[in-house]
């Protein structure tokens, strides 16, 4: 498993600098995708208990992607499931790899804690033309009437939506010319 993430790493790497020279057009905004299929809690507890997962769907202004987001918050049967309003920019763009900053606010669908604020950071790299995967670390603070809770993640997440150039601007390849 760690030398096939090495391969497709190191493949990514070089795909991005065999594509230095491209005709691309800047578009405004486009519909993006994102989706966490795992990230993992920290502290003491059951492995059940510390999973979450979401899907996110919005649309990318430039440097800005405003998405709702929807998930879980752990795998056991019972879970609490959230819907949630994020808004993430683009700190900064180094060919394919970016560093997103995320804030979010939504409900968590559990009467002991129904408000749910969140924080992360994401590292991506986006090899292809729509595709992009990375990791993720924040956090999630759960508040109610009378108990909060802080939580630490720790993720994988993929994206789909259009490159972004160095500046953070959305691109959309047209022609492809090699060195």
């Amino acid at each position: 498993m760690k030398k096939l993430f090495i391969l497709i790493l190191l493949s990514c790497f070089i795909n991005s600098f065999s594509q230095t020279k491209d005709s691309t057009v800047k578009v405004k905004s486009s519909w993006y995708g994102r989706i966490m299929p795992a990230s993992l809690y920290t502290g003491a507890g059951k492995i059940t208990d510390k999973i979450s997962q979401n899907i996110e769907f919005g649309r990318s202004f430039g440097v800005i992607d405003v998405g709702v987001c929807g998930g879980r918050m752990n795998l056991r049967p019972d879970t609490s499931q959230y819907v949630e309003a994020k808004l993430t920019m683009v700190v900064s763009q180094y060919g394919v790899f970016s560093n997103e900053f995320t804030v979010g606010v939504g409900k968590l669908f559990n009467p002991r804690n129904p408000i749910m604020l969140e924080m992360s950071y994401s590292i991506i790299i986006q090899p292809g033309k729509y595709f992009g995967f990375g990791i993720v670390t924040g956090y999630y603070d759960f508040s109610g009437d009378e108990i909060g809770i802080s939580k630490m993640f720790y993720g994988v997440v993929m994206r789909v939506g259009l490159l972004r150039s160095e500046q953070g601007g959305l691109l959309n390849k047209r022609i492809h010319h090699r060195r």
